[in-house]
């Protein structure tokens, strides 16, 4: 008799494991989750930017368009903002009639190809690697002589990205600019100096170049000072400036910004000589 129940016993533990381990009870249970979401409410959709694992060329889609065409290419000028911060006024050489700047330059735009889902709207911070694989304005500056970005310890350059497809491009740069001076007054004279931002390839019918905020897109740090002038005053204008491509039978246009700055020399010193 304690044989036969231990066997009644046996038998039904089988029973259920067997019960238990069957597919379809999974495929029902799953497929009754599945039916919860599509009579439920909607899905959100996921946030990207909180996946470890999701590459930087698949959130943003890197690879999923030509980056080598403007925004919006075809339709109206995208219009990209600039503005700047100055460092420091390095020198000027009133023998060379050129003056050095150590400044950090912004540009801000907008490409919705670079739009990501974020259920938080936080922007993504990068470095300068992404800026070789995605579209950025040929910025460049007008009669300078040399220039360089700062890289240490890393290249000074950086990348912020917002859900929506604003983007805000920063780097820190170093650049002599020529400017042309009047001596006639030397030594009551009085410089003016400038540095002009324009788009190398693109015309005003492609890139609208224009100060993020007026007046108030140059910042400058009072200490800056020279040993020869009195810094005056630092101001932006901005400007439709043309140019010959190489085909001399055609003439284009292209917005400026222009940044630039008054030197006077102190009267108290007229014994002094020009400097390098």
């Amino acid at each position: 008799m304690p044989y036969l129940s231990q066997a009644v016993i046996l038998l039904l533990c089988l029973l259920v494991t067997g019960e238990a381990r069957r597919p379809g009870l999974r495929v029902r249970r799953w497929t009754g989750t599945m039916e919860t979401q599509k009579h439920g409410t909607s899905l959100k959709p996921p946030d990207v930017t909180k996946s470890r694992r999701t590459k930087t060329e698949h959130l943003l889609r890197v690879d999923d368009h030509d980056f080598t065409m403007r925004p919006a290419f075809g339709g109206p000028a995208i219009p990209v903002g600039v503005d700047v911060q100055v460092e420091s006024l390095d020198s000027i050489s009133e023998v060379d009639m050129d003056f050095t700047m150590t400044l950090y330059l912004r540009h801000y735009w907008k490409d919705e190809r670079l739009s990501f889902s974020s259920s938080t709207n936080k922007s993504m911070t990068f470095d300068g690697r992404l800026v070789k694989k995605i579209w950025v304005p040929d910025v460049f500056f007008v009669h300078s002589k040399r220039s360089f970005i700062h890289d240490t310890t890393t290249d000074n350059i950086m990348l912020r990205v917002y859900p929506d497809g604003h983007v805000l491009y920063s780097l820190r740069v170093t650049v002599t600019a020529a400017c042309n001076m009047d001596f006639s007054r030397f030594p009551l004279d009085s410089q003016t100096c400038s540095l002009e931002l324009e788009s190398y390839a693109y015309t005003d019918e492609d890139l609208m170049l224009y100060w993020k905020s007026g007046d108030e897109s140059l910042s400058t740090d009072d200490r800056i000072s020279l040993s020869q002038f009195l810094i005056q005053k630092f101001h932006t204008t901005s400007r439709l400036a043309f140019y010959s491509s190489t085909d001399v039978f055609s003439c284009h246009s292209d917005g400026d910004a222009v940044m630039g700055f008054i030197l006077d020399r102190p009267a108290s010193r007229p014994s002094q000589s020009l400097s390098r």
